[in-house]
């Protein structure tokens, strides 16, 4: 999007764009009409803000980027809260696909008062067959802050909205798939919570949607219909909400479908399909993780003396070398040795004499 930001709210002289233009540096209507064309299939959504040939030179421009940029959020939220209600699995040209998308662009007139406020928006032309889609963009439109201008009369923008899922293909990798089967495993171990002592015996097939961000975060998540009783549905979509992906910067919103299957004893024991397989793995990440805390002790020398070491049994070399030193400290301390002859070589004689004590005064 860093095109698009660029020339966001113009089409106007800062973006001149071929070396043919005009003297004075601005675009003509085939000209903008290519770069919207050009910003559509190179993002999946945005919004482009083109103020009328009459009005281009009342706004400030720099404002205008601002206030197109702030409206990508609310309507992003359009797309994506209506898309969690609408959005199924299904075919196109013969391939699994997610269908009934509220996808599409639109093109919404905005009529501005002198001081700033939105006196009245309609629809020029859409590409959305979803009918809520364009209320909820035109009510985000009115409810900005938008800028005066210096006419001090009314003047018209023209904001154009698009959103689309994109390919998908960030997610269809076997490594991603194989993230997506983990994630939803570890928010399986979770998800037995919602069935216990709620359900009786039986297997239960679980599908969720989930619309991920392009940092790999849920934004919003349902649970397909099925017979299990809807406080545990609920419940369900709260845990798959965890589910998370890793990042890819260059997508919008991200479909991804996780599948459970639980099964209930007639003891009331719940498990899952995957229930085994996710120990396994995660009990190896546990045991890789120690390893590699180990080898940082090792290297900073701090580490514990293996358990063997410790343990060892003593010899039958050092139990009598140990025997026998108890023995020694337990015998009797032998008689002094007998005072030596004075005049025998080798004694060590005291020269310096003796102190007489001094007699009391």
């Amino acid at each position: 999007m860093a095109a698009l930001a660029s020339c966001l709210a113009l089409l106007a002289p800062a973006c001149a764009a071929r070396k043919n233009a005009p003297p004075t540096g601005h675009n003509t209507f085939g000209q903008g009409t290519r770069y919207i064309q050009k910003a559509v299939r190179s993002s999946s959504e945005g919004v482009i803000i083109l103020p009328s040939k009459r009005a281009e030179n009342l706004f400030d421009l720099q404002r205008l980027n601002e206030i197109a940029q702030a409206l990508r959020p609310p309507a992003a939220a359009c797309f994506v809260n209506r898309a969690i209600e609408t959005m199924k699995r299904g075919k196109r040209d013969g391939e699994e696909a997610y269908v009934d998308v509220p996808e599409g662009q639109v093109k919404i007139r905005t009529r501005l008062s002198p001081d700033g406020e939105v006196l009245r928006t309609e629809v020029l032309d859409t590409g959305f067959k979803d009918p809520e889609i364009e209320p909820c963009i035109m009510e985000a439109i009115q409810s900005r802050k938008w800028i005066k201008n210096r006419s001090g009369v009314v003047q018209y923008l023209d904001v154009i909205y698009w959103v689309s899922l994109g390919d998908g293909s960030e997610d269809k990798s076997p490594e991603a798939k194989a993230e997506l089967r983990r994630q939803q495993a570890i928010a399986a171990i979770r998800g037995k919570g919602c069935l216990e002592r709620r359900v009786g015996a039986g297997t239960y097939p679980v599908e969720g949607l989930n619309l991920v961000d392009r940092d790999g975060n849920t934004l919003v998540s349902r649970i397909e219909p099925n017979s299990l009783p809807q406080k545990v549905q609920e419940c369900l979509s709260v845990v798959l909400r965890d589910i998370q992906m890793p990042r890819a910067p260059n997508s919008f919103v991200r479909p991804i479908s996780p599948r459970v299957e639980y099964t209930v004893a007639t003891d009331g024991t719940v498990s899952f399909a995957d229930e085994r397989w996710i120990n396994l793995i995660l009990m190896e990440e546990k045991a890789a993780r120690e390893e590699r805390l180990a080898e940082v002790d090792r290297g900073l020398g701090i580490a514990a003396p293996r358990a063997s070491e410790e343990a060892a049994p003593p010899s039958s070399e050092d139990a009598e070398a140990s025997a026998s030193a108890s023995e020694e400290t337990t015998t009797p301390a032998s008689e002094p040795p007998p005072a030596q002859d004075p005049g025998q070589a080798g004694m060590k004689l005291k020269l310096g004499g003796h102190r007489r004590a001094e007699a009391p005064q």
